[in-house]
């Protein structure tokens, strides 16, 4: 069908531009990177990372439409739902709890690096053109940045919760995850 070839297609160069311009990646790439010498490395050691941690998809993929097949268990959850249907309850809390710190950081890092892009690009521009604020004349802004920072942070998790909340129950990981 190439309907669906295209919507294949689509996805594949929607994921591999997420993992260029994605804000944690501008975080992890220039932001952290102390070494130039570091990205040599990297170019071969990233696809490689993320050709190893795929590896389980596809066979938890087909473990789960096998195992479910027609009662239409979510996809997303194969990871959980496997361990669970087998009663292998402490499979399913490591599972749990790998998913929920990989989460966590990944909110974290995404978050930190949206803040710092939001402090230089957006707000410091227009308080330094601010004439009246006389910011050109301090010698030290680095409280006024961590504010604005802290403020950012703030306001992107509020928004994030406030998306969730919109239209969180209305798609599923995957869709939240596109958009």
């Amino acid at each position: 069908d190439s309907g669906r070839a295209g919507t294949w297609t689509a996805l594949i160069i929607l994921s591999g531009l997420a993992i260029i311009f994605l804000p944690r990646q501008f975080q992890i790439i220039v932001v952290e990177n102390v070494d130039e010498s570091h990205l040599k490395r990297a170019v071969w050691l990233f696809p490689l990372y993320l050709l190893l941690i795929n590896i389980f998809v596809l066979p938890l993929a087909l473990g789960g439409l096998l195992h479910f097949g027609a009662q239409g268990a979510n996809p997303d959850t194969f990871v959980l739902t496997l361990p669970m249907a087998e009663r292998q309850e402490a499979l399913a809390l490591f599972v749990f709890i790998g998913g929920l710190s990989a989460a966590t950081g990944m909110v974290i890092v995404e978050t930190i690096a949206l803040s710092t892009m939001v402090c230089n690009d957006l707000v410091m521009p227009v308080l330094l053109r601010w004439k009246a604020l006389r910011l050109h004349e301090e010698q030290d802004l680095s409280g006024l940045l961590l504010s604005i920072r802290r403020w950012a942070i703030a306001a992107i998790l509020l928004l994030g919760y406030i998306y969730f909340r919109a239209a969180g129950e209305a798609y599923a990981l995957v869709g939240i995850g596109l958009i």
